[in-house]
């Protein structure tokens, strides 16, 4: 877009937005400004910014009261302060129940305000439009002697007779004797018993969006135990497959490989990497690796869940791959099963099958607590670490190090 372009619109239209349809940014004004009049608060806020005192200057001086209630027009502006706030909440990261809650009450508290505007208004533009008066003898303005009471007190009764109105309740004597009167609590009665649909609904939409993933892990569940119960399994069983549910879900069910897939490869990579790179970077031999090299190595990590007492890793097993542990807890166990030593979060086992295809495991590795480890698969480790041989060999020589110092230690 040509400066000279951008200098001719105005300051309220030099933005952007995304279309979701043709998946881009769009920066042409002319769009801009024509998404801004039909889906934005163009219309509203022109109705609220209506200059309606100017009617008023000359032939209609006199119509004071006529004046206040077309000012009420100014009502339309807070279509934009609702866009406002969604914005505030966008930028400074607002929880989202926080955000919805807030938002509920700001058009409760509009709602309220306006009807009690509205209930001291009819009666005295009932009784003149010109020049305010005293409201006729009908009126419950009149009834309850606050005519040339003070502003507040005023405004309390106004408040409190339209929360009556609004929630049809009987905290005070609200029948209208006047026409006006009538055709307002009418309407007003009308929205009373439509906004609780309204905001149950609201409600109700954010109970299951917040808690969609929770409600269709309930789901998930619930469909398990009936595949356990048909299936017979004994207690023990079906108590660990529930087990394994509530970890590697966190009583929350997505679907991970379809959210992952529809991510960009640079958003999958940025998450693998913030997923397990500290856990890569703990392995000696793995020091002063390449970035790029370490963001493959990352990729090719696959989570696995071990339960209590799972044997994760057996002695004299020939082994194909090495773990790195996310949480829980592993005790290492020699070939004698004595217990040497037990391994928590950020650590990492395994390494020398590796480099040494045809070496048995030297120990047993069994899950104290529930797990959740990263696997590197030798096969895969091979195929990228191949293009650096150098980087290979110093890899080979230090984990040949630490598997003869191992094998000292089972011998003593």
């Amino acid at each position: 877009m040509l400066q000279s372009e951008i200098q001719k619109i105005p300051a309220h239209f030099i933005r952007r937005y995304f279309d979701n349809e043709l998946h881009g940014v769009i920066l042409e004004h002319r769009k801009i400004i024509n998404r801004y009049v039909k889906h934005g608060t163009f219309i509203p806020d022109l109705l609220g910014s209506l200059p309606t005192d100017l009617f008023f200057l000359t032939i209609w001086a006199e119509y004071t009261v006529t004046r206040k209630a077309t000012s009420l027009i100014c009502i339309f502006r807070v279509f934009s302060l609702s866009s406002y706030i969604d914005k505030l909440a966008f930028a400074y990261d607002i929880p989202l129940t926080l955000h919805e809650f807030c938002l509920i009450l700001f058009w409760m508290i509009i709602a309220l305000h306006w009807q009690s505007c509205f209930h001291w208004l009819m009666p005295i533009v009932t009784t003149s439009m010109r020049q305010p008066e005293r409201p006729k003898s009908d009126s419950w303005i009149y009834v309850n002697n606050i005519w040339e009471s003070r502003r507040s007190w005023q405004y309390l009764n106004s408040l409190l007779r339209a929360i009556a109105t609004f929630m049809r309740a009987n905290l005070l004597h609200i029948n209208p004797n006047n026409d006006g009167d009538t055709y307002m609590i009418i309407v007003l009665q009308l929205f009373g018993i439509v906004a609780p649909w309204f905001l149950i609904t609201r409600c109700m939409q954010f109970f299951k969006g917040v808690n969609s993933s929770r409600l269709r892990y309930q789901g998930t569940v619930a469909q398990l135990k009936q595949y356990m119960r048909h299936k017979q399994l004994p207690y023990p069983t079906q108590r660990r497959i529930i087990e394994y549910y509530e970890f590697r879900f966190q009583h929350r069910f997505f679907r991970e490989q379809e959210i992952i897939h529809t991510l960009s490869a640079q958003m999958r990579h940025e998450i693998s990497m913030h997923s397990c790179r500290k856990l890569v970077e703990n392995v000696t031999f793995f020091n002063n690796l390449p970035l790029s090299l370490l963001g493959r190595i990352v990729a090719l990590l696959k989570s696995e869940i071990f339960l209590t007492n799972d044997v994760i890793v057996r002695a004299n097993q020939p082994g194909d791959c090495m773990y790195f542990i996310a949480s829980g807890t592993v005790a290492i166990y020699t070939n004698s099963g004595k217990e040497v030593c037990h391994l928590e979060d950020g650590a990492h086992f395994g390494e020398v099958a590796l480099v040494m295809p045809n070496e048995m495991r030297v120990a047993s590795v069994v899950a104290v607590e529930v797990c959740e480890l990263y696997r590197l698969n030798r096969a895969d480790f091979a195929r990228t670490i191949h293009p650096y041989p150098m980087l290979w060999e110093r890899i080979k020589k230090i984990a040949i190090e630490r598997h003869e110092k191992t094998m000292i230690l089972n011998e003593q």
